[in-house]
């Protein structure tokens, strides 16, 4: 199962709800600076270059496109905001 986070909050809570080492997380570069990124080696938490702040982003497609690439066959979940 990979989870896609679109806020801070979604990743925290992840963590919190999992160990994020036990299932694949992704999220833009808006939700993590680098240092906080570098801070969670060892968990299972892949950083895009680019920010996603919603679906409606021009980058989603192509960031739901890459994590499907690294993860064939698994459902992708991702952040309501609503």
């Amino acid at each position: 199962m990979v989870f896609l986070a679109l806020t801070r909050q979604g990743l925290d809570e992840l963590i919190a709800l999992n160990n994020a080492s036990a299932v694949s997380v992704w999220c833009g570069s808006n939700v993590l600076t680098e240092a906080e990124y570098d801070d969670m080696s060892g968990m299972n938490i892949s950083c895009f270059v680019y920010p996603l702040a919603s679906p409606a982003d021009a980058n989603f497609s192509s960031a739901l496109e890459t994590i499907a690439d690294h993860h064939p066959e698994e459902k992708i979940w991702i952040e309501n905001l609503q």
